[in-house]
């Protein structure tokens, strides 16, 4: 069995190197072959076994993996589609970053608007830039934008691109990631044809709500710091936004050897686990002092275990969820 998760594991690695996903006759024919050599190898003597097994737990590896890239690449936006003014009605899902010259914000399209006569065919997830003054010689002030607004937004689409550098960040690769299959940017100005308008302050869902919050606290924390070079610095800790810390910044951190420690991940969320485990185990066990006794329905040491997970879960959430908060979460 631990040969076959390795295997599983290398083949989804491998088709990371592939320069094109393999045809769907490709993956029929190799999943058939693999699920047959399963079958036959039953019989076969260990080693034998082992190592069949081991080569079409490798082919479901690739095949498993590219059924999964092939769904997300056929969200990309289209060819015909790009660099076109088309109108969307959907949600703001992310906390928008604010930038100098705009704000920077994920959409949810639930709806899009037909354009001369045709229907556009655009992905279910957007990451927008909204500029001040975008195609105009005078700034033009961006409205606040907050998470779980519903709008009516012009935007100009492009298919996700990334620079093609070595050794820097990938952003196409992370756009893919985050299910983010095109790009663009809020048409503004005078045309008749642009019409970018709130219809309702919130929709209500988990994501929003998580994600209202998480703007909120934000806020509450730069208006208690104003002018402090050290408020990205607490926001970031809090709710894992980073994208309020200067560039000089990352430098005496990553210098320093401290940079992992700004994003939340496992001293942050253990710390705070550890701390409200504590607390209702040091409340649980008085409370025959109130005449409650609630020992007597829920032991200390298990109140204390929820309360933990329970902290850890919200603080993870209100961290973003991303990848190393999540894997301390499920540890």
């Amino acid at each position: 069995m631990r040969s076959g998760i390795i295997a599983f594991v290398v083949g989804v690695v491998f088709l990371q190197t592939m320069a094109a996903l393999p045809s769907p006759a490709a993956l029929l024919a190799g999943g058939g072959v693999a699920f047959v050599a399963i079958y036959w190898s039953r019989n076969a003597l260990p080693p034998m076994r082992i190592a069949i097994r081991s080569v079409a737990f490798f082919l479901i590896g690739i095949a498993w993996a590219s059924l999964f890239a092939s769904r997300y690449l056929s969200h990309e936006l289209p060819k015909e589609w790009e660099g076109r003014d088309v109108t969307v009605i959907g949600t703001i899902f992310s906390l928008p970053g604010i930038a100098e010259q705009g704000v920077h914000f994920n959409f949810q399209v639930e709806q899009v608007m037909p354009l001369d006569g045709a229907m556009p065919v655009v992905p279910s997830r957007l990451a927008l830039a909204w500029y001040s003054g975008f195609g105009r010689d005078e700034a033009q002030a961006v409205p606040d934008l907050r998470p779980g607004e519903r709008w009516q937004l012009t935007v100009r689409l492009r298919r996700p691109h990334g620079t093609a550098n070595s050794y820097v960040f990938d952003y196409e690769a992370w756009l893919l990631e985050q299910n983010l299959r095109a790009t663009g940017s809020v048409r503004t100005g005078g045309n008749a044809s642009v019409v970018n308008r709130r219809i309702d302050p919130f929709v209500f869902s988990a994501n929003n709500a998580i994600e209202r919050t998480r703007g909120w606290l934000r806020d509450r924390i730069l208006a208690a710091l104003p002018d402090h070079d050290y408020a990205g610095v607490i926001v970031a800790l809090v709710i894992g936004d980073q994208r309020a810390i200067d560039q000089s910044d990352w430098k005496v951190f990553n210098r320093t050897g401290i940079g992992h420690l700004i994003s939340i991940s496992g001293l942050h969320i253990t710390m705070i686990a550890g701390m409200f485990a504590s607390l209702i185990n040091a409340l649980w066990r008085r409370s025959f002092f109130m005449q409650a006794q609630l020992p007597l329905i829920l032991p200390a040491q298990k109140a204390a275990a929820i309360a933990g997970a329970l902290a850890a879960l919200v603080y993870v959430a209100l961290a973003g969820f991303g990848v190393p908060a999540q894997r301390t979460l499920y540890m």
